[in-house]
C-alpha cells in the first residue's frame, strides 16, 4: 500500500470510529426541528438535551429560560397552523388532544402522541420522546434521575402520620362554589402519596366537581389552593373565604395552602421538585436547594382540559 493510500485509510478509519462512538452514545448524526404543543413536553425535550433543536412551542412554555425565546404557535385553544407550517418541523410532540387541530400536518410532519395524567405516562412519554429522537439511553437515564429522586422523597415519609389533602385546581373567582379537584387517577395524586399525604377525595371520578357541602363532608387536614392565581385574587381573601368554615380541620389548623408556582400543574421532569415541596408544606421541613422557579401563568392548557374532564 502506497504511502498516499494508508494516509487515505487511516482517515476514513477515523471518521469511521468517530461516527461509531457518536451512535453509541446516543448522539444523532442529523438535527430535528422539533415542535412541542405543551410546557413538560418542552420540558422533557431541554432535559433529553435536545431543546436547541426546537423550533416551535406553546406560550406556556416557560422553563427553563431558553424556552421563552423560541417561535410561539399559539395554545390549546388558540393554535396558530399557519405559523406551524412555516416552521416546518420534522417532529411535532403533542397531546392526544391536540391531535385533530393539527392532524393536517401528518402528511409531511411526524406526530408523536404523549399522554400525560399519571407518572407512568410521563415515564412512557419520556421513553417515546427520547426513541423518536434517537437518544433512548439517554431517556433512560433521565427516568432513572426522576425515579432516584421521587423515591428520596418517599424514604423521607416513611413512617409518618399521613395528612388527609383537597387538591382544587379550580373553581368560581369570588366564592367556593363550581369547585375542580384532583382525583385518584393524576400524577398530583401520585406526588401526594410520595409526599406523605392522602388524597380526602375516596371517588373514582378523575376531575370531580364539588360543593363546599362536600368539603365539609370530607373534613381535609390540608387544603392545597392550585387555582386563585389563575383569577389574580389576593391571597387575603381566598383565605377569608374559608374562614367561614372553622370545622374543617384544614380551617381550625391554618393548613390552606395557595400555590401559586406552575409547576404545579405540569407533568414534567421535575415532578420530583412538586413532591419535595409537598413534603416540606406537610411536615415543615426545609427544602432542598432551590431550582430556578417557572413563571406563574395566567392559565395552562392542561388545567383547561382537567376542567372539561372534571364536567363529564
Amino acid at each position: 500500500m502506497e504511502h498516499g493510500e494508508r494516509r487515505t485509510f487511516y482517515s476514513y478509519k477515523k471518521i469511521f470510529v468517530i461516527l461509531l462512538m457518536l451512535v453509541m452514545v446516543g448522539v444523532s448524526l442529523h438535527a430535528e426541528r422539533i415542535v412541542t404543543l405543551a410546557p413538560a413536553l418542552t420540558e422533557i425535550v431541554f432535559a433529553l438535551g435536545k431543546g436547541g433543536e426546537i423550533v416551535g412551542n406553546t406560550k406556556f412554555c416557560n422553563f427553563p429560560g431558553e424556552a421563552k425565546k423560541i417561535t410561539r404557535v399559539g395554545g390549546f385553544i388558540d393554535i396558530n397552523l399557519e405559523i406551524l407550517i412555516d416552521l416546518k418541523p420534522s417532529v411535532i410532540f403533542l397531546y392526544p388532544e391536540y391531535y385533530e387541530k393539527i392532524k393536517i400536518m401528518k402528511k409531511k410532519t411526524k406526530l408523536v402522541n404523549v399522554k400525560h395524567t399519571t407518572l407512568r405516562d410521563l415515564f412512557d412519554g419520556v421513553e417515546t420522546i427520547s426513541k423518536a429522537l434517537d437518544i433512548e439511553a439517554v431517556g433512560k437515564k433521565l427516568i432513572l434521575k426522576i425515579k432516584d429522586r421521587l423515591n428520596r422523597v418517599s424514604q423521607k415519609s416513611h413512617g409518618k402520620k399521613r395528612l388527609k389533602t383537597l387538591l382544587i385546581i379550580g373553581r368560581n373567582p369570588d366564592k367556593l362554589t363550581n369547585m375542580f379537584i384532583v382525583g385518584k387517577r393524576d400524577f398530583l395524586n401520585e406526588l401526594l402519596e410520595v409526599a406523605g399525604g392522602v388524597n380526602a377525595y375516596e371517588g373514582n371520578i378523575n376531575y370531580p366537581n364539588i360543593s363546599i357541602e362536600s368539603v365539609v363532608a370530607m373534613n381535609p387536614d390540608v387544603i392545597l389552593e392550585l387555582s386563585v392565581f389563575n383569577e389574580g385574587i389576593k391571597e387575603e381573601k381566598v383565605l377569608g373565604l374559608w374562614e367561614r368554615f372553622p370545622f374543617i380541620s384544614a380551617v381550625k389548623n391554618k393548613k390552606i395552602k395557595i400555590i401559586k408556582d406552575s409547576l404545579w400543574l405540569i407533568p414534567g421532569p421535575r415532578v420530583s421538585r412538586i413532591a419535595e415541596e409537598m413534603h416540606c408544606l406537610f411536615f415543615g421541613e426545609q427544602l432542598p436547594g432551590k431550582l430556578e422557579n417557572s413563571t406563574a401563568l395566567p392559565f395552562t392548557p392542561t388545567y383547561e382540559i382537567r376542567k372539561k374532564q372534571g364536567k363529564q
